[in-house]
């Protein structure tokens, strides 16, 4: 279990610290001129221009309420306000690219781990079932993971989850996927899982599901 965890996690991260992320940082820096990788980043970055120019406009007028403003001070504090938001984009375009390949790694890696290791991690699978079908404790886990999954609360949960793997493939809060997501997603969740709990744990264990019933009720 500890070579199915930390193998992927541990390859990708090596590869991405002494290989991925200097040859990425050189061939972004020197080949790509692009700094965007979508469109939501440039609204984003567009929106933030312009709250930086009224920003600087306001700061102006505070200092010199009584004298003149001169276009060419505020040009140049703008131009190097520009060239910040332009380097911060940049090293997040870079970021996404490192943990978008990242990502890709550890799947390729985990496959492999999958393919090669069929044996393994059959006994594995095996050993997990009795162990879990074992417990006195059962009826407490299922209890967990269904409330945390399809519980009253869960769709917060799930609106930071998706939220936070939004921002992790660069693109921006979006309401309106979340809204679908958090909508659809925990209701086929729900049915596989009460599918699960009739087709399957029923068969084996009917004292868990009589008692789940019971607990529900």
């Amino acid at each position: 279990m500890l070579f199915l965890l930390f193998l992927p996690w541990g390859f990708s991260i090596s590869f991405k610290i002494w290989f991925l992320e200097p040859w990425l940082k050189f061939w972004w820096n020197t080949y790509q001129f692009q700094i965007f990788l979508n469109s939501f980043q440039e609204e984003i970055a567009l929106k933030q221009l312009q709250q930086i120019e009224e920003l600087v406009w306001l700061d102006k007028i505070m200092v010199n309420s009584l004298k003149e403003i001169h276009s060419q001070d505020l040009n140049i504090e703008i131009h190097q306000r520009t060239i910040q938001l332009v380097k911060t984009y940049n090293e997040n375009s870079l970021n996404i690219l490192l943990n978008l390949l990242t990502d890709l790694i550890c799947f390729i890696t985990l496959s492999a781990v999958f393919i090669l290791g069929k044996q393994r991690l059959a006994i594995l699978n095996s050993w997990i079932q009795e162990l879990f079908y074992s417990l006195s404790d059962t009826i407490f886990f299922i209890l967990l993971l269904t409330d945390l999954c399809i519980g009253f609360h869960s769709p917060h949960g799930w609106e930071i989850v998706i939220g936070s793997f939004l921002e992790h493939l660069g693109f921006a809060y979006n309401k309106n996927i979340i809204s679908c997501f958090v909508s659809t997603f925990p209701v086929i969740l729900d049915t596989v899982f009460k599918y699960w709990i009739f087709r399957h744990l029923n068969r084996i264990s009917p004292s868990i599901v009589a008692t789940y019933h019971t607990m529900n009720e």
